[in-house]
């Protein structure tokens, strides 16, 4: 089943949200996320988080029967709207509105990509890219001259990629700035890596200056 999760950081474009909301079965807001919905006219099947920034017309129409109330101080709300998907049925989560404001925050979410590896496959999706982690192998379905990045996290070993401008074959990556600005050359493209946790920026435009 495919979720959504609407997070309280920077709205997306009333585009990208309308076409996420029309292609999942399951929208939850994220704590004041619902609230992020609400902006464009859009309520969330369900929420959850602390419930500290959600505000009282949100709360009032969803009801308490759709208001999932958890204080866990040692996850953040994200979190735990990924966990009420998941136990709902999700296989694949998109999260929007998790960008912007603090950069701890903004690392925090890009690390739940593996979190939840082998129990959903969650992308981080926003105007200008989408990010996920790779499972042992990831199809890039996107057209000729879409940019593509590669961001170790620790080290990673084995990386290969097929129909990328500049592929590697077996390569090991570190966390630098090494595999950043690639682009598909043929489609669809592909990436694989043998051991480690390895992130993908895949723009969701075309850089027409190249």
């Amino acid at each position: 089943m495919q979720a959504l999760i609407i997070a309280n950081g920077e709205p997306p474009s009333d585009r990208l949200l309308r076409g996420c909301v029309s292609a999942a079965a399951l929208v939850v807001g994220a704590d004041g996320g619902a609230d992020v919905a609400r902006r464009a006219g859009i309520t969330v099947h369900l929420a959850t988080g602390d419930l500290d920034s959600i505000t009282d017309a949100v709360r009032d129409s969803l009801g308490p029967a759709r208001l999932f109330v958890d204080r866990d101080p040692n996850r953040t709300d994200l979190q735990k709207a990924l966990d009420l998907c998941i136990a709902r049925g999700a296989t694949s989560v998109d999260v929007l509105a998790a960008g912007g404001g603090r950069p701890d925050h903004a690392l925090a979410n890009l690390s739940l990509l593996f979190h939840y590896r082998g129990r959903a496959r969650v992308r981080l999706v926003d105007d200008q890219f989408l990010a996920f982690g790779v499972d042992g192998r990831e199809a890039i379905d996107a057209p000729p001259g879409t940019i593509v990045s590669l961001v170790a996290i620790g080290r990673c070993e084995g990386v290969t990629t097929r129909g990328l401008r500049w592929d590697l074959d077996h390569y090991p990556l570190t966390f630098s700035p090494y595999g950043v600005h690639n682009e598909v050359a043929t489609s669809p493209a592909s990436v694989s890596v043998k051991r480690g946790d390895l992130l993908v920026f895949q723009g969701r435009y075309i850089d027409r200056h190249q």
